[in-house]
């Protein structure tokens, strides 16, 4: 403040109502000269604040603030506040902390950095300092969060940095244990959660250690199915992944190896030939699949046993 005058101590209070009342005492009596005082705001949260000073012996003479102020509730947003990454439709916590009395906090969110917060999470929700989300079906890596007061919404804070919200895949089929011959159709099978445009789908014959095997590049993520054509690979350790093609940390594998088989069609003998002690016979087969060598062996108790050998190893082609 300013002085004319020999005015030897001042009284200070403000009002929260535009000056219509000036109900709370700043302090009693303060040296007038100072011509200024430091003073803890306090927890009067208001858009229509004004000071007012006073000759302390004559409360005539006084001037108050030209215009109104503010007195504002703080908050920090301490979650999401950057890098986390959070699945649609899962429950998170939205926390912050505050410094004064908001009774009722609007929240919104962001998916373009913060340049704009369009979507709304919750108009008016009690100032507690969390807030339980089902997160939404809006994929991006550029999600932010801001919390206000509902009576002023200038008094806000939003996320430091950037979050996730994110899709999920999960591969039904193949899942383990399969048999699935060479050249044969199957259905690989997935569901997902959230608007995942097209999924890329992969195999691996190392129990997905690497995926070098592509199935196809790029498949409509809503179809949750695609007929695979068994290529000609025969492994036991054979797994699938599916992933998002606009996000390649969204993906699901097989849960554990299936197989990816030849097969193996015995034509000749196959059933009422008589075939004579020390003469040669063409014992003839068909092949699926990339099988090199074959072992023959034969039965004289209708298929009970296999003890006697033919062949130990011998051209597939032959």
């Amino acid at each position: 403040w300013a002085l004319v005058g020999n005015i030897p101590n001042v009284k200070l209070d403000y009002s929260t109502n535009g000056g219509t009342s000036y109900d709370y005492a700043i302090i009693a009596s303060t040296p007038g000269g100072g011509l200024s005082y430091a003073w803890t705001i306090p927890d009067t949260v208001s858009i229509n604040v004004k000071v007012r000073v006073s000759d302390q012996t004559d409360v005539t003479v006084n001037d108050v603030s030209n215009n109104t102020f503010k007195i504002q509730a703080g908050f920090t947003i301490t979650s999401p506040n950057g890098s986390e990454v959070w699945s649609v439709n899962a429950a998170e916590q939205i926390t912050w902390t505050k410094v004064g009395t908001a009774p009722s906090v609007k929240l919104e969110y962001s998916t373009n950095g913060g340049l704009d917060y369009d979507k709304l999470i919750n108009a008016s929700t009690q100032n507690t300092g969390t807030y339980s989300w089902t997160v939404p079906d809006t994929i991006s890596s550029s999600c932010r969060v801001k919390i206000s007061d509902t009576a002023d919404p200038s008094a806000t804070d939003a996320s430091d940095g950037n979050f996730k919200i994110r899709g999920s895949l999960t591969l039904l089929s193949p899942n383990g244990a399969e048999v699935w011959i060479v050249g044969s159709g199957h259905a690989v099978t997935w569901s997902k959660v959230g608007a995942i445009a097209t999924v890329k789908l992969e195999y691996s014959m190392d129990g997905g250690s690497t995926y070098p095997g592509l199935i196809n590049a790029s498949v409509d993520g809503s179809l949750g199915t695609y007929n695979w054509t068994i290529p000609e690979v025969i492994t036991n350790q054979a797994r699938v992944r599916i992933s998002d093609n606009s996000d390649g940390t969204v993906e699901d594998i097989s849960n554990n190896n299936f197989f990816m088989k030849g097969a193996l069609l015995l034509t000749a003998p196959n059933g009422a030939e008589e075939w004579v002690v020390s003469t040669g016979r063409n014992i003839t087969w068909q092949r699926t699949g990339p099988i090199a060598n074959v072992r023959l062996e034969y039965s004289t108790d209708s298929g009970g046993s296999y003890p006697y050998a033919i062949v130990g190893s011998t051209d597939a082609l032959a």
